[in-house]
């Protein structure tokens, strides 16, 4: 049973507080490196894209779907993700990162399309590496989320990763 259960349709404060409790418990299964319970928070069809972000002048600021971005998975490339990031022998990950999440500004909007919610939110990512490395990831997902009962499960997420460039060796984090 959730606050949403239990409030009369139209209230976008009890909706967004509800999707809030619905990231920060995604938050603390990213963090405690629980991947494949992560995974199931996605429906099948789901999309996975952090589009570049560029500087232009007069121009939007970020890449079109089909144009550059960092990464652009479906349901099965981001399968092959949690799988690569499980796997003992995921190079980038031994040792495993240290990672906290700070979840913030979250807004949710009742679409047009039956059952689907708009959501955003904003993100700050810290990951730590061996004894010096670290690195802090800064933006804001906008994403589609579909009810399945009393659960929330993510049908598209756009990464807008604030950096112009980056520092780290690589981005083996999850969003």
């Amino acid at each position: 049973m959730t606050l949403l259960d239990e409030t009369p349709p139209g209230s976008l404060a009890i909706l967004s507080l509800d999707v809030a409790q619905f990231y920060y418990h995604e938050a603390r299964l990213l963090d405690e490196r629980r991947y494949d319970e992560w995974i199931g928070l996605f429906t099948s069809e789901s999309t996975y894209w952090a589009p570049v972000r560029v500087t232009r002048e007069g121009e939007p600021d970020r890449m079109k779907p089909g144009e550059l971005a960092l990464f652009d998975d479906d349901y099965g490339t981001l399968e092959l993700r949690v799988a690569s990031l499980s796997a003992k022998s995921a190079w980038a990950e031994i040792p495993p990162s240290r990672t906290r999440r700070l979840i913030t500004n979250v807004t949710a909007t009742e679409s047009e399309v039956e059952g689907q919610v708009f959501a955003t939110s904003n993100f700050l990512t810290f990951r730590s590496r061996l004894e010096a490395t670290e690195h802090t990831f800064v933006g804001m997902r906008e994403d589609i989320l579909v009810r399945d009962g009393a659960s929330w499960h993510i049908l598209e997420r756009k990464i807008l990763l604030e950096h112009n460039t980056f520092t780290s060796d690589n981005i083996s984090v999850l969003f």
